[in-house]
């Protein structure tokens, strides 16, 4: 049997700084490398993880949710597709934009294409804590530039 401890975390407040995540230097991302994004974490916390993200057009995005991953987008377009976990049978594809809000359960495998000139941008909520971590992923991208 696994007991999982309950983690609490501390009351915390963050500002949307979007002149930070304009300054942010486009990485590549995590699992598509020729892909590019800009991100800047705002909050992070033992149950919950808050990060401003732009995706751009021609850099499609992949990835596979670990967590509940909620997002609000702020401006842009972009069509998804979501493979429903467990087993990625059902698919729902659909374009969202500017005020649009959407989560990506759990155990989904998700594809966007950013339609709009302008960035996608958006806020992802992630409960609890994926633990991405702004020193991993910056070291990453160093590793990368290296090889």
């Amino acid at each position: 049997m696994c007991v999982q401890t309950v983690v609490y975390s501390k009351t915390a407040f963050a500002k949307l700084d979007w002149p930070a995540l304009d300054a942010a230097a486009l990485e590549p991302y995590p699992v598509k490398e020729e892909s590019k994004f800009r991100w800047s974490m705002i909050l992070d916390e033992p149950t919950c993880q808050v990060v401003l993200e732009d995706w751009f057009k021609d850099n499609d995005i992949q990835w596979t949710y670990w967590v509940d991953s909620l997002f609000i987008v702020i401006s842009g377009r972009a069509e998804m597709e979501i493979w429903q976990p467990p087993n990625w049978v059902k698919r729902t594809k659909r374009i969202v934009g500017k005020d649009d809000v959407f989560l990506c359960p759990r155990g989904a495998r998700a594809w966007f294409k950013t339609l709009s000139d302008e960035p996608f941008r958006h806020i992802v909520v992630d409960i609890p804590n994926a633990g991405y971590s702004v020193e991993e992923m910056g070291a990453a991208t160093a590793e990368r530039a290296a090889e």
